[in-house]
């Protein structure tokens, strides 16, 4: 009897992806081990990791930041294409990953990009697998897109930000998908704003912060702000509505077999610092789907 082969479809969702890391480790222990992996974005970036037994040391790595941290990973870019290069950060993913090309991975594994001449997506299963990720993640007007095969690439979620497809075509029998900007409607981008302040508060003074937070938060929802949003909260809170609305037709022609949908609209664009409220998200999300898993861990 043929073995029934489970699909991880990870979707795109910047800071809130590694809420992926979270899911993945609670699929894992309920004995749902995946086949295939297609990821978008910083699903991708999860994806590879797993996909080449490298999940562990990303999570202490994600878990490990900081504010600083994350901003110290941030190399300003002065030329055209996008406010950041990006060799910093993926520098460290490279060495992280230990592995330079898809045939490296132990899982099946898969990217989708956004071709910008077409405006097409390409999906990316074979050679430097560096580059798909970093094709993938290249959120358009924050990281400069990257040059392949006579193509500009950039962020897959602008066509397939959940890309189900992918981990079909690939030969997955049952897709399990995991959406991060189902929530993205709640809270938008406002604790952006209302953290713009870069120290983080000590433990002793975490309660007040936090009062002072929910005071903030009440006032906003409770009269029109006269706030001017920034431009990263202008550009990254329109890419979400762009991908929410290709996310829910393309899921209406293709739904996944299993949806599980972390929740943590808290967690903005570039709280990357934030990984260990993502990862819980991540877990609990797979525990609310347990009923819908229930035939998934008899099989195995």
């Amino acid at each position: 009897m043929r073995k029934v082969k489970i699909g991880l479809a990870l979707g795109a969702g910047a800071a809130k992806g590694w809420a992926h890391i979270g899911v993945i480790n609670a699929l894992r222990k309920l004995g749902i081990e995946a086949d295939i992996v297609a990821g978008c974005s910083v699903g991708a970036l999860v994806g590879a990791a797993f996909a080449s037994h490298r999940l562990p040391v990303m999570e202490q790595w994600v878990r490990s930041f900081s504010y600083w941290d994350v901003i110290r990973l941030m190399d300003l870019s002065w030329q055209r294409g996008g406010l950041l290069r990006g060799e910093r950060v993926f520098n460290v993913v490279g060495q992280l990953l230990k592995i330079n090309d898809f045939t490296d991975c132990s899982l099946k594994f898969g990217a989708v990009t956004t071709n910008l001449s077409t405006g097409r997506e390409l999906w990316m299963t074979k050679g430097d697998i560096h580059q798909a990720i970093r094709a993938s993640c290249s959120m358009p007007g924050l990281l400069a897109p990257v040059w392949f095969d006579g193509y500009w690439l950039v962020d897959g979620a602008l066509v397939n930000p959940v890309p189900i497809s992918l981990a079909r075509a690939m030969g997955a029998d049952i897709v399990i998908a995991v959406d991060l900007q189902h929530d993205a409607h709640l809270m938008q981008q406002d604790l952006f704003s209302v953290q713009s302040n870069p120290s983080e508060p000590s433990t002793s003074d975490a309660a007040n912060w936090r009062e002072r937070l929910r005071e903030r938060m009440n006032k906003m929802m409770l009269k029109k702000t006269t706030f001017t949003p920034t431009a990263m909260e202008i550009m990254s809170t329109s890419i979400q509505m762009l991908e929410n609305r290709v996310k829910r037709t393309r899921m209406a022609s293709d739904p996944p077999d299993v949806l599980i949908q972390p929740y943590c609209p808290q967690i903005s664009t570039l709280d990357f610092h934030r990984a260990s409220e993502a990862i819980e998200a991540g877990r609990l999300a797979v525990e609310k789907q347990i009923d819908v898993l229930a035939p998934l861990i008899k099989n195995k």
